[in-house]
């Protein structure tokens, strides 16, 4: 026997057992995700008192962990078709992540001038593999 919250007959009509329980355990995903919430570092340095800049932080988050979700997922859909990317440690691999994506990301520097922007350095062969991956050209980082 499996408990849930659904109460009229249609809706559990709709939500055979199998079909619950499969969605339970997918929670354990969505849990690791928000993670990050539960570091004391993170929790320690927010203070909050009024009640609508806890409702925009937590939208904030929630939107920021939506395109962390659709990074992964274009980088993977890539993958699939494509073949492995360079991972950590300059080995390929078939997982990449956000978090992977990022730190090959972090040392972009974006010189401007007025209205004119350009990188300080040239990207790297790994960093433009990621930007393929995630369908975005180069000049995301020196076009308005």
């Amino acid at each position: 026997m499996l408990i849930c919250n659904l109460t009229k007959d249609r809706d559990l009509a709709d939500w055979p057992a199998d079909k619950l329980l499969s969605l339970y355990k997918d929670q354990n995903g969505i849990e690791k995700n928000f993670g990050f919430l539960k570091d004391p570092v993170i929790v320690n340095s927010i203070f909050l008192k009024k009640p609508h800049l806890i409702e925009v932080l937590r939208l904030i988050l929630l939107i920021s962990l939506l395109i962390w979700r659709l990074m992964k997922r274009s980088m993977r859909r890539h993958v699939a078709s494509a073949g492995p990317i360079t991972g950590w440690k300059h080995k390929p691999t078939k997982k990449p992540t956000a978090f992977m994506m990022t730190i090959k990301f972090l040392h972009v520097l974006v010189v401007s001038s007025g209205n004119h922007r350009q990188l300080a350095k040239l990207m790297t062969q790994v960093q433009l593999e990621y930007l393929k991956a995630l369908n975005v050209e180069p000049e995301v980082f020196t076009s308005p």
